[in-house]
C-alpha cells in the first residue's frame, strides 16, 4: 500500500496528516520548489523594473518637451522686452506657449505643475506690459527660471 499524506483517524470522517510523508516530499523536490520561487521572484522584479523604466521614460520625455517650450517662452520674452520685436516677441505666441507648458507639466510630479501654473498666471497678468515694463519682464522670467530649475532637479532624480 502506498504512503499517503492524509490517513484515516480513529473515528469515521476524522483524518490526520502524515508529517513524515510531507517532509520527505519536500526533501525530494527541494530543487524544483526553489526553482519556482526564484522564477516567480525574478518575474515580479522584472515586471516592477519595466513599469519603473516606462514611468521614467515618460517623465523624461515630458520634462524635455517642457524645457524646450520654456526656452522658447524665454526667447519670446527677450525679443518682446529688449528688441521690441512684435514678430518674434509676440505676447499672444507667448500665451500659447505658457498654456502648452502648463498642460504638459501636468504629466510631471510636483512641484512642476504648480510652477507651470504660476508661469501661466505671470504671463497672463504681465503679457500686455512686457515691452515697456521691466517688472513685468522680471515676473515672467523669474517664473521661467523657477520652472527650469525644478525640471532639471526632477531629471537629475530619475533612475
Amino acid at each position: 500500500m502506498p504512503i499517503e499524506p492524509i490517513v484515516p483517524g480513529d473515528k469515521p470522517g476524522d483524518f490526520r496528516i502524515d508529517r513524515a510523508y510531507i517532509v520527505r516530499q519536500i526533501k525530494i523536490n527541494i530543487v524544483a520548489i526553489v526553482s519556482v520561487i526564484v522564477a516567480v521572484t525574478g518575474l515580479l522584479y522584472n515586471t516592477y523594473r519595466n513599469e519603473r523604466t516606462e514611468h521614467n521614460r515618460n517623465t523624461r520625455v515630458a520634462a524635455f518637451e517642457t524645457l524646450k517650450a520654456v526656452g522658447e517662452a524665454q526667447i519670446i520674452v527677450e525679443y518682446a522686452h529688449f528688441k521690441k520685436n512684435r514678430m518674434l516677441g509676440d505676447p499672444v505666441q507667448g500665451m500659447g506657449r505658457a498654456t502648452y507648458i502648463r498642460d504638459l507639466a501636468q504629466l510631471l510630479p510636483p512641484p512642476v505643475p504648480e510652477d507651470a501654473q504660476r508661469l501661466f498666471v505671470a504671463w497672463r497678468d504681465n503679457a500686455d506690459k512686457l515691452e515697456t515694463d521691466t517688472s513685468a519682464m522680471i515676473a515672467i522670467t523669474d517664473e521661467i527660471g523657477r520652472l527650469r530649475v525644478d525640471i532639471l532637479e526632477l531629471l537629475g532624480e530619475l533612475h
